[in-house]
């Protein structure tokens, strides 16, 4: 069963687009671009490379070890090695707080 967890505030992206999430065992990101806000797995599915380290460009998140690339959106793997999706998470706010739907 999934739920709406609170995850972080909204002022958690003051001076970044990217923010690290631990909920439990999970390791995620948090993504606002100009089209919204997102959240997927933090490691690469290639490798395992810590996304956090990678470079965002709009709303594609590049691996800063093989330079894999994924669609954050949808977790689309959308340039070799990656070939495996991220997983993604369902985010909304609620009064300046994010929450994530998490099974």
């Amino acid at each position: 069963m999934s739920e709406w967890r609170p995850v972080a505030e909204l002022s958690a992206f003051a001076g970044t687009n990217m923010v690290p999430l631990r909920i439990g065992e999970l390791r995620l990101l948090l993504y606002k671009t100009s089209s919204g806000l997102y959240a997927t797995a933090r490691r690469c599915t290639h490798q395992a490379a810590d996304l956090m380290r990678g470079y965002l460009d709009g709303d594609v998140i590049e691996c800063p070890v093989h330079q894999g690339r994924f669609d954050i959106r949808t977790g689309k793997a959308l340039s070799a090695p990656a070939c495996e999706p991220l997983v993604t998470y369902e985010v909304r706010i609620v009064a300046e707080r994010i929450e994530l739907k998490i099974s």
